[in-house]
């Protein structure tokens, strides 16, 4: 019994009228009195609860002394209860598409968001309106493997190129369909070597120390910065064209002067592809054979 009065609160009875409901279906048939006495609501109440009943179509009322009431079908209750659900969870879909479309008319070019759930959708967002290419800056080779999913799903379809620092491809199993390269010295960035000082290493403000992990850049129309505070994994997204557009470039170039690593072998390890580590396999077999 109480989990159809609760079931039923679920499909927008409330507390008292599926207490009164279920206690006439139970019953059959029943006066005021019975109904109190089965049901629990307060005799005060009864009457209340009874037309507000009556008026949604869900209890019969037979005329005499005293009055007798009956409860109309389950299935039938049921049915327009679900439909009056389902109705209401349409127009509120309508109503928050409309909020978001005015939420994003109030334009915010730069976002933060936590959690890696909340990274991965959006990244997988991100991911899903590349039209051209996609740049990746790895910094974790970790966190690359946790969030790769998206990447790789567009890598035949789209142009995909990750970026590592020097010696940071070390260990990387290479994915069909994608380029990978490992920068070289840059230095004509405001005179600095951006990977070296700006990217690679933690940096300390007020106490805190932030540690660039991955940097993605759709096209030239959006970025999304991994990075974390004190450990704590967090993303920054820019859609401010000013940025993504310097961004683009830079990294554009880091990847024009970078060295691309082979695409013959399937991991990387101490600087070198399975295709060089094959062709060692060969001469020594060549040497054993000699007399």
């Amino acid at each position: 019994m109480d989990q159809a009065i609760e079931n039923l609160a679920r499909l927008g009875l409330k507390e008292y009228e599926a207490k009164i409901y279920v206690a006439l279906v139970g019953l059959g048939e029943a006066n005021v009195r019975s109904i109190h006495e089965v049901s629990g609501v307060p005799r005060p109440r009864i009457y209340d609860v009874l037309n507000a009943l009556d008026a949604k179509g869900f209890i019969e009322i037979r005329q005499g002394s005293p009055l007798m009431y009956q409860a109309v079908r389950p299935d039938i209750v049921v049915a327009f209860l679900k439909k009056d659900l389902d109705t209401a969870a349409s127009e509120s879909v309508t109503a928050l598409e409309a909020l978001s479309v005015d939420a994003r008319q109030n334009y915010s070019p730069i976002w933060y968001v936590h959690s890696d759930w909340t990274i991965q959708r959006n990244l997988e967002r991100l991911v899903e309106g590349v039209a051209r290419s996609l740049i990746v800056l790895c910094f974790n080779k970790e966190t690359l493997e946790k969030f790769q999913g998206p990447v790789l799903s567009i890598a035949k379809e789209r142009e995909v190129r990750i970026l590592f620092p020097k010696g940071g491809a070390e260990g990387v199993f290479i994915r069909d369909g994608i380029r990978y390269f490992e920068a070289t010295q840059v230095r004509d960035f405001f005179g600095e070597n951006v990977f070296d000082k700006v990217f690679s290493v933690p940096i300390n403000r007020e106490g805190a120390i932030f540690r660039l992990e991955c940097i993605l850049i759709a096209d030239d129309e959006e970025s999304m910065l991994i990075y974390t505070q004190d450990g704590n994994r967090m993303a920054v997204i820019i859609t401010l064209p000013f940025i993504t557009c310097v961004q683009s470039r830079l990294f554009s170039e880091m990847i024009e002067h970078a060295h691309e690593l082979s695409h013959k072998g399937k991991d990387i390890s101490d600087g070198r592809s399975i295709t060089m580590k094959k062709t060692a396999k060969k001469q020594n077999q060549r040497s054993s054979e000699m007399p």
